[in-house]
């Protein structure tokens, strides 16, 4: 996504989230915040919200849609259980406001 820095969004979006908060999920805290954007940058292109060049694309972005492709894609690549997934979950719902914030900071997301 033009505009979209990997690097800057990781580091912006674990400063807003507190890993004490996921106690169980604390030792892959870093690498989820990583895995969470790259997944949410696949599902924006995958459903078109982002076109190939990386600018806005045709379709909406569905936020309940790209959640469960973030829960599904990162709970199948680490093999984790019904107990980790609810509590990834929790985890990428606040994921979800503060990749929006970041957007939002960066003024990737208009809202007019």
């Amino acid at each position: 996504m033009q505009g979209y820095d990997e690097e800057r969004a990781a580091q912006s979006i674990a400063a807003r989230l507190n890993p004490k908060q996921y106690p169980d999920l604390e030792p892959h805290f870093d690498s989820l915040v990583r895995q969470a954007i790259s997944l949410d940058l696949a599902y924006m292109r995958e459903s078109g919200a982002v076109d190939a060049d990386g600018l806005a694309g045709g379709a909406y972005y569905d936020d309940d849609e790209a959640f469960e492709y973030l829960l599904d894609g990162i709970v199948r690549a680490r093999g984790w259980d019904d107990e980790r997934e609810m509590k990834l979950a929790s985890f990428l719902d606040d994921y979800m406001d503060a990749q929006q914030a970041y957007m939002e900071e960066i003024g990737l997301l208009d809202w007019d």
